[in-house]
């Protein structure tokens, strides 16, 4: 190990007495529209170094000793510009974005050049280009991002004004559910990752591989017209201007269950390390159809399939639960020719163990009677959930970028994530003892769930001919496995006090899905393949040559097959065999022995498999969507600006899949949408904007919601169905903005926006139920709220314009949203109106979202720190129906605080995370009383502890 140490010691020394030479970069914009100026001649003073700006404005300068530089930049019909005091410090990277300014838009003022300091050029650069976004959108770059504790992109999207988290992964943008999101990596479309809902984990994706992340929440013809909260774009790291190598590594301590004693099944598989089964748990290939177990075997023949699970394991194991870590090793190379950047590579990969811990009390409830006013239901049912899981996250990201020249570039982006969890669920309690009091049922689950993804988009920018047409284009393949190998359970009911002597107990075939020996395998596999092109024209309107002609279409192809199984070994007592009842009360970890299978030695039987798989358990579906759209950015004045324009998406979805034997299911539909949008921009001053859009979107059911596939999802304690009469929902969405930028990269919004939707698509109880859930259409929805957020260094809070104030180095932010919603209920037959919950929100939408942020930046002692506090009102979970109450979940407040101090010039990195700090429990709850909030007469669905999360991690970079 010294050995090592030293050598690793010797190569960074090396790297670092070696490299003794820094770069300028930089991007020439135009101030009025933010638009990278192509060709821009670009000239180092004291090298006499000229260079042009390649198609998007951008350039650098490399191997520049350290030193004080400055910087001239013209460009046909711009006043010159000369950037004095850009500071170039060994082994560093100095970037800086020039804004150059119209000579037309001077009229009567003869200007021939200006000067600036690099300082103030680069703060007011990152205002024009906030300001000349043509869509209502917010975003986070990797450098804000590196400020907080957050860990994956889930975690990164909840900072975002408007944006929340549900179940740590799933994003909810304006109090609107994941379904109504789109979600996109390097400008290609994610498949979802759930086999249950349209939803998009963002858990999977560690935020390390992250550039920035764009929030769009107004549409504009050139993006997707799926989506009503917002569109997700996530673009990964690109080809950074100098080569690198980047270790870290990271531990974490989990309050409720680092160096505590957890559970974990003995069947485990010699991949589960990387997140991958490696077979142990899945269907064995000598298995028969589910028609031949069913009709065609005898007993004797399916006691002897048994033999096939000899090897899988029943039992539970405990240890001590070892400490949450992380690792990232990255590795960037960057080739110059003619000194200019020519070729750029990122390698990277990350791994994340993280051990968990869910515990708390769940209650079942009778039905709810409507005719009572403010009926509050009997408890029927208590039980205790200890859930356990080993959480793995594995990322690869490979980028490559080629730039040919200044008007051609082409870069290709991949990615690999896979992320499994590998639940133990200790249950019990009763599921309903109004019966029998003294019920007692104590059950065990084993869940492996692995997903994996494979992103890869080859994207192509291209400038052509003197009028400046661009030409992007963008081939992409993503896929995503979803595999469940084996979900099984065992089950002991007996009745209180005394429950030393428990019994175990089986389904009674076909209905495999509950009790000891039942086992569910299913597997979910999802491609999408996309290709599209638009060009860009630039023109000149009303003598202003930045308004853009834009024209583009594409093709989409997404295709899924979806298969599952459900077996189960059931007490050998047919045909002329006798079943040995003394085996029912051996512990879980003896009964399912090999030995206790078919026929035993002492001539009773043992146990033989049955197949509990149901008709609808499979389903084969694929969508086509062909786009095309036209759009123009137009300036009417210097003031005013318009985007505008038109998009068509036609679709066309299949399914195929049976209700049961007799009552196939086979979806061809056709739908073609025409979906208009205009964005109008009006600067009132050069520092503030007002912004005014209208869209018309759409929201389409996934194949999951079409399809019958009935699945219990345990946790929840719901049984989950879709429904193939689902049809689109269509939203018609209003938003005006007002933006205040006063400079120094502080910032002022605030929001309002409206949505009216038809057939709004939703997860609801089923009536007369208490424990499954269909997606349904409702009747109409409209959603209503405003959003504010602000930046602002703290010395500008108390009037301070000393640059040099030690309150400089403190940044506050906050955003907030505030948002209500009502939905319209379709009326069900038979059931009085009085009966009915004929006003409630949104599926999903949550009544408020604050963060809020103080941020510490010292550069000279290396020092940063964040506390960031998060806080998202009571949302609908699953909406009710007719007399089941909705269930919500409750508001709780999360905090977190980060420090982080830099070595040797930002070559070593270390930094202390405090996660949840103040780890208020997680609630669900029925609303019995119907007040939207939790009272009184309102009772708890669960109650978890939530945990406090500590880490310390260290990177090193050279």
């Amino acid at each position: 190990m010294k050995k090592i140490f030293f050598s690793v010691l010797l190569l960074i020394s090396a790297k670092l007495l070696l490299a003794q030479s820094g770069k300028i970069t930089g991007k020439v914009i135009n101030a009025g529209s933010g638009q990278g100026l192509s060709n821009a001649t670009v000239t180092l003073i004291e090298k006499s170094d000229m260079r042009f700006a390649d198609q998007d404005g951008n350039f650098s300068f490399g191997k520049l000793a350290a030193g004080i530089y400055s910087i001239r930049c013209t460009y046909a019909g711009y006043i010159e510009k000369v950037v004095d005091s850009i500071i170039v410090k060994d082994r560093d990277i100095t970037s800086i974005t020039i804004s150059l300014v119209e000579k037309s838009t001077l009229a009567n003022v003869v200007v021939q050049s200006t000067r600036s300091r690099a300082a103030g050029e680069t703060v007011a650069s990152l205002l024009i280009a906030r300001k000349n976004f043509p869509n209502s959108a917010d975003f986070v770059t990797y450098e804000q991002v590196r400020k907080t504790p957050d860990k994956t992109m889930g975690d990164v999207i909840k900072r975002v004004s408007g944006a929340s988290i549900q179940d740590d992964r799933f994003a909810i943008i304006r109090g609107l559910n994941d379904r109504y999101n789109a979600s996109f990596i390097n400008g290609a479309p994610l498949p979802s990752t759930e086999s249950d809902r349209k939803a998009f984990a963002f858990d999977i994706f560690p935020s390390s591989i992250l550039d920035n992340l764009i929030i769009y929440k107004t549409a504009t013809p050139d993006k997707t017209g799926e989506f009503a909260g917002g569109i997700i774009d996530i673009t990964t790291k690109s080809i950074l201007p100098k080569s690198f190598t980047s270790i870290s590594f990271g531990v974490a301590y989990n309050t409720l269950v680092t160096g505590k004693n957890r559970y974990y099944s003995e069947n485990m598989g010699s991949k589960d390390w990387i997140g991958i089964d490696d077979g142990t748990r899945s269907l064995p290939a000598e298995i028969p159809s589910s028609a031949d177990i069913k009709n065609v075997l005898t007993p004797a023949q399916k006691a002897g399939l048994t033999k096939y699970f000899k090897d899988y394991r029943w039992g539970v194991q405990s240890g001590i639960t070892k400490p949450a870590y992380r690792f990232e090793l990255s590795k960037g190379f960057n080739i110059e020719r003619n000194q200019q950047e020519f070729l750029g590579v990122l390698l990277s990969v990350n791994y994340i163990r993280t051990y968990m811990l869910n515990e708390g009390p769940r209650d079942n409830f009778d039905t709810y009677d409507f005719s009572v006013p403010y009926h509050t239901p009997a408890q029927k049912g208590n039980f205790t959930d200890s859930i356990f899981n080993d959480e793995v996250v594995v990322s690869a990201l490979a980028n490559i970028s080629v730039k040919i020249n200044n008007r051609n570039s082409i870069s290709w982006k991949n990615n690999l994530s896979i992320n499994s969890d590998n639940k133990l669920i200790r249950r019990t309690g009763a599921y309903d003892y109004s019966s029998d009091p003294d019920a007692y049922t104590r059950e065990t689950v084993r869940w492996f769930t692995s997903n994996k993804i494979i992103a890869s988009q080859l994207i192509g920018e291209h400038t052509i001919g003197p009028a400046k047409t661009k030409v992007n284009w963008l081939a992409g393949y993503s896929t995503v496995d979803r595999e469940i190998p084996n979900l099984s359970r065992t089950a002991y009911t007996g009745r209180q006090p005394d429950i030393s002597n428990l019994v175990a107990t089986f389904s009674t075939p076909p209905a495999q899905t509950t009790g000891t020996g039942t086992m569910f395998f299913s597997s979910s596999n999802e491609s999408i393949k996309n290709l599209k092109a638009d060009v860009t024209q630039p023109y000149t309107f009303l003598k202003n040559s930045q308004n853009f002609l834009k024209i583009g279409g594409g093709y989409q192809l997404r295709e899924r097959d979806f298969w599952s199984r459900t077996l189960g070994l059931s007490p050998y007592d047919m045909g002329g065999v006798s079943f040995d009842y003394s085996l029912l009360s051996l512990p879980e970890d003896q009964i399912l022995l090999p030995e206790h299978f078919g026929v035993m030695k002492n001539g009773k039987g043992g146990f033989l498999i049955q197949d509990g798989t149901l008709p609808n358990s499979n389903y084969v579906a694929s969508s086509s969507t062909v786009h095309a759209y036209i759009m123009s950015d137009q300036r009417f004045s210097q003031k005013l600006r318009v985007v505008y324009g038109v998009r068509m998406e036609r679709f066309h979805q299949k399914l195929d899949a049976l209700v049961d034997l007799n009552q196939p299911i086979n979806l061809n539909t056709i739908v073609t949408d025409y979906l208009p949008s205009v964005n109008v921009v009006y600067a009132i001053t050069p520092k503030t904007n007002l912004r005014a859009s209208y869209a018309t979107t759409i929201n389409r059911p996934e194949f999951r919601e079409l399809a019958p596939f009935l699945f219990y999802e345990y946790v929840s304690n719901y049984s989950i169905t879709g429904q193939s009469s689902l049809v689109r929902a269509k939203i018609r969405n209003y938003d005006v903005r007002y933006e205040f930028f006063p400079g120094r990269a502080q910032l002022f919004s605030v929001s309002v926006f409206y949505k009216q939707f038809t057939n709004p698509i939703e997860f609801i109880t089923v009536p007369n139920t208490s424990s499954q859930a269909v997606y349904m259409n409702s009747k109409s929805a409209e959603v209503y709220g405003v959003e504010a957020e602000f930046r602002t260094l703290l010395s500008t809070l108390f009037g301070i314009k000393n640059e040099r104030s030690f309150l400089n180095k403190f940044t506050l932010s906050a955003n907030g949203s505030y948002m209500r919603s009502h939905v319209k209920l379709v009326p069900i037959a038979g059931v009085p109106i009085e009966q009915l919950i004929t006003d409630r929100a949104l599926q999903g939408q949550s009544p408020y979202i604050i963060n809020t942020g103080l941020t510490f930046n010292d550069e000279k002692t290396g020092i940063a720190s964040t506390l960031s506090v998060n806080r998202v009102g009571d949302r609908v979970a699953i909406a009710g129906a007719y007399n089941v109450p909705d269930m919500y979940e409750k508001a709780r407040t999360v905090m977190d605080f980060q420090v982080t101090k830099f070595f040797m010039n930002n070559a070593i990195e270390l930094k202390f995370n405090a996660k949840d700090i103040l780890a208020q429990p997680i609630n669900f709850y029925y609303d019995f009383k119907k007040s939207k909030s939790y009272s009184d007469q309102d009772r708890y669905y669960t109650f978890n502890e939530a945990p406090r999360i500590f880490s310390l991690s260290a990177t090193l970079k050279f």
